[in-house]
């Protein structure tokens, strides 16, 4: 089966088609880092596109650090999501709540994007990254303050993958990798316990199935709300954005938290 589907595809669709089957490939670890992918003919046979689509496919990941080629070698899985040595340095000039907000607008905005562009294989892939990551053994809670992959929920990773957005893929990556920089080390925590990271997944993946992107940024805002946060020097909670009562109680008339 190819990736174009049964009606002809633009070619801007085959690019961006390609590109998430190869993301996916590896986002999933169907890819593992440091192991060798298929060879171009073998891609072309696979994903059903002409050369030059694979290529650019390739040299797309390749500039986002996820896949390397070796002349002679063959071309190999670097990183499981995409890396920006300049965006990394870009993100010193700005301060650890400037950067949470940021991600939290760059989450948000992928879940909208995802109810529009996700396709059957994106659904399935975020129901079986959500049953994973069961009990929080995958996901940041655990290592947020660690020197280990944190902040690399694979859900997470899969849903801006099915936003079908190369530069939000890029730019979450790039904050993620910043959240994990030694300055901000003992600073981060997860509020949310493992039941309620299960409840925030498996309403994000009811919203985008369906494709109501209404209920999907609400859900994420609430998710995104507990989870990483800022902690004070006395180890307090720094809330992400500061609400009055009245704000608190019209969002929890939503019946996001149910």
């Amino acid at each position: 089966m190819t990736i174009t589907g049964a009606k002809m595809a633009t070619g801007s669709e085959r690019a961006r088609s390609s590109l998430s089957y190869l993301r996916r490939k590896i986002t999933t670890g169907e890819w593992a880092v440091g192991s060798r992918i298929p060879i171009e003919p073998e891609l072309v046979e696979q994903m059903g596109v002409g050369r030059s689509t694979v290529r650019e496919a390739v040299r797309s990941l390749a500039n986002m650090g996820m896949l390397e080629t070796l002349p002679g070698r063959g071309t190999f899985v670097r990183s499981a999501t995409p890396s920006s040595a300049l965006l990394n340095e870009f993100l010193n000039a700005f301060t650890l709540e400037e950067i949470l907000s940021y991600r939290r607008a760059l989450e948000i905005e992928a879940a909208q994007q995802a109810t529009i562009h996700r396709t059957e294989e994106d659904i399935q892939a975020m129901i079986v990254a959500a049953e994973e990551e069961k009990g929080c053994s995958l996901c940041p809670i655990a290592t947020a303050n660690s020197a280990t992959n944190a902040f690399e929920s694979k859900f997470h990773l899969l849903m801006f993958d099915a936003a079908k957005n190369r530069l939000l893929s890029a730019l979450y990556a790039g904050i993620n990798e910043q959240l994990r920089t030694p300055q901000h080390r003992g600073r981060l925590v997860n509020m949310a316990s493992a039941q309620e990271m299960e409840k925030y997944h498996a309403k994000l993946i009811d919203a985008i199935q369906r494709q109501d992107f209404i209920d999907a940024v609400h859900v994420m805002a609430a998710h995104v709300d507990h989870d990483v946060v800022m902690v004070s020097e006395e180890q307090q909670i720094v809330p992400t954005l500061a609400r009055s009562d009245e704000q608190q109680q019209r969002i929890d008339d939503l019946g996001i938290d149910d």
